[in-house]
């Protein structure tokens, strides 16, 4: 029974149980950009690494959605298909994908609960969220960024909390090599940020930045040098020189773009399922903020978080919203549209603890019996959520 109280088990539990139910219920290609993401793994498996600009190739080669995602996303779906394949059957082969997916997810999530510090429900809570988990179940690249950005979150938390200071030896080749990795992710790298305000000295400041410079210059190599899929009707030269020209009027339409959608953004985050369109009740959306934030009233954290931390992680969170609306309103936003197009909510999943540290109160004075009151209602919580999560989308599809 003691182990049952950790996260971690809690997580995997209900993550394998409930992420096998999903991936089987789900029928193909009805996660979004789900078909995308399928011949992505399959070129990955089949040593298809990169693939250059459409004005360098000539070799017919069918673009798609995912043609210029990194590898590293794609290794274990691919990897899944290609040993399904060897039945010779199609759709086992499909599920296996699906499968190895989940795992790294699981994993990943795993090891990212079990280390952090601090916030260990409230990654357990985000990352069985219906969005969260109906991605891990899928081909989607985000089933990995998601986990890999979580687990950076937690080897950071476990810095800035617990060490104060970072080890060259040891903290520096592992911060090195996720940088990388984060760099060739969808900006798995932003927990690295959290780095550069902790006391350190002269020369491990200036090798942290390093580290997080060779780590935004490997996503810049890396898109600046492969297909990038834009919307019909897009030119993306033009929104390029109307954001350097006019950043005021720029700035403008991101506010409004915000306002207007933050309500489906953050549904999304919670679960719109299916292709964004399996809606699920309003009251399940305010109950499902409710829990989150009454886990973070009532489990309280032995760390206190300052007021410069919830600031600068704030500045954090905004910053990556903003950079992701600028990435979509050169790649996916026609001329003249009153908002910046192509924005999802599960885009905001892996900078999550960003809010965890702005929003956690330092409250120290609750009793035992109301943290532990508090640790099963979220577990009940969760359960009834995938539960309902499960019968929904059985209700659809069959």
């Amino acid at each position: 029974m003691e182990k049952l109280k950790s996260p971690e088990i809690i997580f995997v539990i209900f993550a394998f149980v409930f992420g096998i139910i999903i991936m089987f219920i789900t029928p193909k290609y009805e996660v979004p950009d789900e078909m995308a993401h399928l011949l992505r793994a399959k070129e990955v498996a089949n040593g298809v690494i990169y693939n250059n600009l459409p004005e360098n190739r000539d070799d017919g080669y069918a673009f798609h959605g995912a043609s210029g995602y990194p590898p590293v996303m794609y290794v274990f779906s691919g990897l899944g298909n290609k040993l399904g394949s060897f039945s010779r059957n199609q759709e086992i082969a499909f599920y296996f994908g699906r499968f190895f997916n989940l795992l790294i997810w699981i994993t990943l999530t795993y090891f990212a609960i079990k280390i952090t510090p601090i916030f260990k429900w409230q990654f357990l809570f985000a990352s069985l969220m219906p969005m969260s988990i109906y991605l891990g179940s899928s081909y989607s690249g985000d089933a990995f960024n998601n986990g890999f950005a979580f687990l950076l979150f937690a080897y950071i938390f476990k810095i800035i909390f617990e060490q104060k200071d970072i080890s060259l030896t040891k903290d520096t080749p592992r911060l090195l090599i996720s940088g990388i990795i984060g760099g060739l992710c969808k900006c798995a790298i932003m927990p690295l940020f959290l780095l550069l305000p902790i006391k350190l000295n002269k020369h491990k400041k200036i090798l942290i930045l390093l580290i997080i410079l060779i780590s935004i210059a490997s996503s810049c190599l890396w898109y600046m040098n492969n297909y990038s899929n834009t919307g019909p009707a897009v030119d993306s030269d033009f929104n390029k020189h109307f954001i350097l020209s006019n950043p005021i009027g720029f700035f403008k339409l991101f506010c409004t773009t915000c306002i207007h959608y933050l309500p489906n953004w953050s549904g999304q985050v919670i679960g719109k399922l299916g292709l964004n369109n399996i809606r699920l009740s309003t009251l399940f959306y305010r109950c499902t903020m409710f829990y989150f934030i009454l886990s973070l009233v009532f489990i309280p954290e032995k760390y206190t978080i300052n007021l410069f931390q919830r600031i600068y992680s704030a500045l954090l969170f905004f910053g990556f919203v903003f950079f992701t609306c600028c990435l979509l309103f050169i790649t996916w936003t026609p001329l003249h549209s009153a908002y910046i197009q192509g924005i999802q909510g599960r885009y905001f999943i892996a900078v999550l603890p960003f809010l965890f540290i702005l929003c956690k109160p330092n409250i120290k004075n609750i009793s035992i019996n109301t943290s532990s009151f508090m640790k099963k209602a979220l577990i009940v919580y969760i359960f009834l959520m995938l539960i309902y999560c499960v019968g929904t989308l059985y209700n659809v599809y069959y």
